[in-house]
């Protein structure tokens, strides 16, 4: 929308994409929904690259599920193509999708990017990180040597995706190829409109490809169940009804309102039978079913942003928790030993 690369604090002003992660969104994509998912990036990409920027952090974690489609957002400022990124610059939840070049010292240019695609796309099948390992040395080793599996993906993507994760980047294809070639293997484009390479038709073409992804931020239902179930209690079970659900939804590191499973207070379970299908529950705890609950259902998020500072106080306190036990179970420890030691 506008961006400065030349002043004194450079910056990017992107479009804003309510929805979840493509991470978070705890979603698997198959069929003509995988087709559209990975047209949207593979779009999103063209143009940034014919903008002359590099994304250089493309991860499901930057991949946002928002009503009008799938975007892209979290793109680090680049004014100039072929950048180098050393080891020490990759973040932590990026391996999985960093380039082979970029392991060994070479430039993260936009073959860095078409790799982190076919990354992406395989995870929206799968669900799982290609090339995951328990280490950083053993993610690299993965990436350097090993070729993922493809097969969660359907056949018209396993070739395009095979390219785009070749150790060479000089094999890989261009991000305006793989819009080419999505937007000529969908059925639903007569082959008569298949666009040239003119970059303006190309990226309408493929918007309109990528405009049929359906994720669950798109199903209305969602959201209308919720509020319906909430409008079915009587007005005290409906007060009661924020404190619950918002036990059930935490504030990850990046911002996002995330499911989790956490403990209920009692008596809360009378509650929750309105909301079946939506909240599983059991043995006194209880867990959001579809992890775009809180995109889908405007009620819930307005709860989550009225209460979003106490939220992430829990979360980061949480966290913090168990190492300070065990830090104390030390101290425990070391005490329990001095006074034996004393007495002996």
């Amino acid at each position: 929308m506008d961006a400065d690369l030349d002043g004194p604090r450079p910056y990017i002003v992107s479009e804003y994409v309510e929805g979840p992660s493509l991470r978070g969104a705890g979603q698997f994509f198959g069929g003509d929904d995988l087709h559209a998912l990975a047209t949207a990036i593979a779009v999103a990409l063209t143009a940034l690259h014919e903008a002359g920027v590099i994304h250089r952090d493309l991860t499901p974690d930057k991949v946002f599920l928002g009503r009008d489609g799938p975007g892209i957002l979290g793109f680090g400022v680049s004014p100039g193509l072929g950048t180098a990124l050393t080891v020490t610059g990759i973040r932590p939840r990026a391996p999985s999708y960093t380039a082979p070049e970029v392991f060994t010292g070479g430039e993260a240019g936009t073959a860095a990017d078409v790799f982190a695609w076919g990354g992406i796309v395989l995870y929206a099948a799968s669900g799982e990180d290609p090339f995951a390992a328990g280490s950083l040395g053993a993610v690299m080793h993965r990436i350097l040597s090993l070729d993922p599996d493809l097969s969660p993906l359907p056949r018209p993507l396993r070739p395009l995706a095979a390219a785009a994760l070749a150790k060479d980047p000089r094999a890989r294809p261009a991000a305006r190829d793989l819009l080419i070639a999505l937007i000529a293997a969908d059925p639903a484009v007569p082959r008569r409109d298949t666009p040239g390479p003119e970059t303006a038709p190309l990226l309408r073409a493929g918007a309109e490809v990528a405009a049929r992804v359906r994720t669950a931020c798109d199903d209305p239902g969602l959201g209308a169940l919720a509020e319906s179930a909430f409008a079915a209690l009587d007005p005290t079970d409906r007060e009661r009804v924020p404190a619950v659900f918002l036990r059930l939804v935490a504030i990850d590191t990046d911002g996002q309102a995330v499911a989790r499973e956490a403990r209920i207070p009692a008596g809360s379970e009378d509650v929750l039978h309105g909301f079946a299908g939506l909240v599983e529950h059991r043995g006194g705890r209880a867990c959001l079913v579809h992890q775009a609950l809180p995109y889908a259902w405007p009620r819930l998020g307005e709860w989550i942003d009225a209460n979003r500072a106490r939220l992430v106080a829990r979360d980061r306190f949480a966290r913090l928790l168990p190492p300070l036990l065990a830090v104390s179970a030390v101290f425990v420890l070391v005490a329990a030993v001095i006074a034996v030691g004393r007495i002996v």
